[in-house]
């Protein structure tokens, strides 16, 4: 084969190599951004396993309907948001286990007794679909494609 050739056949190889380097990141990109689009803008910011709430922020740029919505632990105790509860972008929302009467800002659970593991526990907020939006602490898949906290 002539140096040309070689030539050529390199510039060929590395234009392939790269246009599927294109395609791969564009279809990482589009993953990206059906991921944020996924999570409505909402997401658990804060907890505090003691005090046993969770604090959930809307820090997108439209209002979210949470009716459906639920939050829930690893023992899968389930909180299922209000009918019409709508978090408006920029706002937060804590979420109580006690007893207590709902406001914009406050949801209450009406738990009698803690249901957060002081220890180690993980708070999961699912959309209506059953869908994960948003978990605290935020879990890390391993090599396995196992979930660890």
């Amino acid at each position: 084969m002539s140096s040309i050739s070689t030539l050529r056949m390199l510039v060929l190889v590395s234009a392939l190599v790269f246009a599927a380097g294109i395609s791969s990141a564009e279809d990482i990109d589009a993953g990206i951004g059906e991921m944020t689009e996924s999570a409505y803008g909402v997401m658990i910011v804060n907890a505090s396993w003691a005090d046993e709430w969770v604090e959930i922020e809307n820090y997108g740029e439209a209002a979210q309907d949470l009716t459906g919505w639920t939050l829930q632990d690893l023992q899968e105790h389930i909180y299922d948001f209000p009918e019409g509860f709508v978090l408006a972008p920029g706002e937060a929302v804590t979420v109580h286990t006690g007893v207590g009467d709902d406001t914009a800002t406050d949801l209450y659970w009406d738990k009698g007794s803690p249901i957060w593991n002081n220890v180690a526990d993980v708070a999961t907020l699912m959309d209506d679909e059953g869908t994960i939006v948003s978990q605290y602490p935020e879990q890390e898949e391993d090599q396995n494609g196992e979930e660890d906290a």
